[in-house]
């Protein structure tokens, strides 16, 4: 059993804690910490574990193997690196940094420490990604020829000055960082990298100063295009669509709806299993743990998705200008 910290407790780290509690027999949530003593205090009561006041005495804890990370963005790559020196195995929520530069640092330390890292893109987990994974390996669609992707929610709504997200160093482009990194991980993962962005960002409808309309235009390296869009301001989407040389997929992934249209034009739904994604990730990060495997989402891929995004970010500063992926990178890899 993997003992973890949960660190950084807003409302995606009571999702996660919800999602293991009392449900796995690989991890489970031990203490907490926060720097609000309320936050760590309702944490603490709800899922019935410990808390540390001081993120020092946590790193110290020795009955604490890893730590699950879902602290603000600017603050992944220091505690990352932070956790990786004290032994911690770490899991930090996406984006894993806000630079490829930064990113590169604490993978290495988190080599040379022994310790896995792991990028919780959760919907790499879902059934219909598994899916069409298999479709594109058994060639059941084709060649694939673009790649489009939405993910956009009206969350941004409700934020006010002070919200920590409400910050155009905490949410670049948007709903990037928040949302929109989860498709470009996937535009990666179906098309093996990212190779040229070009693409736009715009504040349309939030009274904060963040944007809250991002479409960005991709190359990949198969040789398909892309397109991303992503808004915080509109009504919930999560879509991926793949068009291919023999058919096409539309899959919404969280209500796990999957269409594959063949070149006749007839339609098939396909029947998904309900996954909890979130339990399944922190398993195998469990797993990999325990065993020194390799998660799903390699370091690098993680790394490549921030450079992606910083690629957007400086495409839209220059009007739509098509940015190299390895200009960001220096030219590492998707592996």
């Amino acid at each position: 059993m993997l003992r973890v910290a949960s660190v950084g407790l807003g409302w995606w780290a009571h999702e996660l804690a919800a999602a293991i509690r009392n449900k796995s027999e690989l991890i489970n949530i031990e203490s907490c910490y926060s720097r609000s003593p309320q936050k760590r205090q309702e944490f603490s009561e709800k899922f019935g574990v410990d808390q540390h006041s001081d993120f020092e005495s946590l790193l110290n804890d020795k009955n604490i193997g890893g730590l699950l990370l879902t602290t603000p963005h600017s603050i992944h790559a220091q505690q990352v690196v932070q956790a990786a020196t004290h032994g911690k195995h770490v899991f930090v929520e996406k984006p894993f940094t806000l630079t490829a530069e930064s990113g590169f640092r604490a993978v290495k330390t988190c080599t040379d420490a022994g310790v896995v890292l792991a990028v919780g893109h959760n919907r790499r987990f879902s059934s219909g990604v598994e899916y069409l994974i298999k479709s594109i390996e058994s060639d059941d669609l084709g060649r694939i020829m673009h790649i489009e992707t939405n993910f956009s929610a009206p969350s941004a709504l409700k934020w006010t000055r002070s919200h920590w997200r409400a910050d155009r160093k905490e949410s670049p482009g948007g709903g990037l960082a928040g949302l929109g990194i989860h498709m470009i991980d996937l535009m990666g993962m179906f098309g093996g990298g990212v190779e040229e962005v070009s693409a736009f960002s715009e504040r349309l409808a939030l009274p904060v100063d963040v944007d809250d309309t991002t479409c960005a235009i991709f190359r990949v390296r198969s040789g398909a295009t892309g397109y991303l869009g992503t808004l915080i301001a509109s009504p919930y989407t999560a879509t991926v669509n793949l068009y291919g040389a023999k058919g096409n997929a539309f899959l919404a992934i969280d209500s796990n709806e999957l269409t594959i249209r063949s070149m006749d034009g007839k339609d098939r739904q396909v029947q998904l299993e309900s996954v909890d994604t979130i339990k399944v990730e922190l398993e195998e990060f469990a797993l990999a743990c325990k065993h020194g495997g390799v998660f799903r989402v390699s370091p690098e891929q993680a790394v490549h998705n921030v450079a992606v995004m910083e690629a957007i970010e400086e495409s839209t500063r220059e009007k739509g200008k098509p940015i190299q992926v390895k200009q960001i990178t220096g030219g590492n890899p998707w592996t």
